[in-house]
């Protein structure tokens, strides 16, 4: 299974021994490792501890192309306002590349996508 995750998913102790513990492909968009890594400089903590942190897991920085921004485009295109929410339209798109599972605990920024679920669904699901 790939998982592509949001952010906020990193909040939840429990997800994150899911993490630890699956063999799952794990990605997290260039975006939202903007948005992680911002939130850990800002507490003192420094990029080679963000990144152990990722590594350790096995989650892999997916850098942001052509074809997510055009994905990212298109989704928003009669949904949400792009201005607003352009973080969230990066994201999906990313997952929707990869043909992955987005992870968030903000499923409604993601209404416009199918295959979104959050971390404590994932976790019954596979228990």
């Amino acid at each position: 299974m790939k998982l592509v995750l949001d952010t906020n998913v990193f909040n939840s102790r429990d997800f994150c021994q899911l993490l630890l513990d699956t063999e799952f492909e794990k990605y997290i968009p260039a975006v939202a490792y903007m948005e992680f890594i911002y939130h850990h400089l800002k507490k003192g903590n420094t990029e080679s501890m963000v990144d152990a942190f990722l590594e350790q897991m096995n989650v892999l920085i997916i850098p942001f192309g052509k074809l997510e921004a055009l994905e990212a485009a298109k989704a928003s295109i009669g949904n949400w306002d792009f201005k607003e929410n352009a973080h969230d339209y990066t994201i999906g798109a990313t997952a929707l590349i990869l043909d992955a599972k987005l992870v968030t605990n903000n499923v409604k920024h993601f209404k416009w996508m199918d295959n979104v679920i959050t971390p404590d669904d994932l976790m019954r699901e596979l228990s």
